[in-house]
């Protein structure tokens, strides 16, 4: 399976939604994040297989689902930041991390270096950086007010 690819694929799903007004509904969503993801490997000119697609999209409707939750944490530990300063793509990345961290049984070490190479590949090395801080001190929090 190209689990990388399908992050990388999530990501730039997650970045072209911010862009869209998002349905209340399921469905409506479900199909907004379907065509998000054609446009997607499109663009890139890969192939997934239905394992890979399932997964990828898979990523982005829990993402999601737990979006306000997922904002709400990345929020608690910016330190001298403001989340609007954050740039959307940082964004991106930290809500798929935070999500895989969170609400999936993929070891959070995974999703941080998964995250810390897309915010490399994508940004930089500041954003790298940057995004390490963030992801390091959400998975070594106190859960005792979670």
């Amino acid at each position: 399976m190209k689990r990388r690819e399908a992050r990388e694929i999530a990501v730039q799903m997650l970045y072209g939604l911010y862009f869209e007004e998002i349905p209340e509904d399921t469905s409506s969503l479900e199909q907004l994040i379907e065509k998000k993801f054609h446009e997607s490997i499109s663009i890139n000119e890969v192939t997934f297989t239905l394992e890979d697609k399932n997964f990828c999209i898979n990523l982005v409707k829990e993402t999601y689902q737990h979006l306000q939750e997922i904002d709400e944490l990345i929020k608690r530990f910016l330190k001298k930041w403001s989340f609007d300063r954050i740039t959307i793509i940082e964004k991106s990345i930290l809500r798929l991390a935070v999500m895989e961290i969170e609400y999936t049984d993929i070891p959070n070490k995974v999703a941080i270096n998964e995250a810390i190479e897309l915010a490399e590949d994508f940004s930089g090395q500041k954003s790298k950086k940057f995004v390490n801080g963030i992801l390091d001190a959400i998975m070594h929090r106190e859960k005792k007010d979670d």
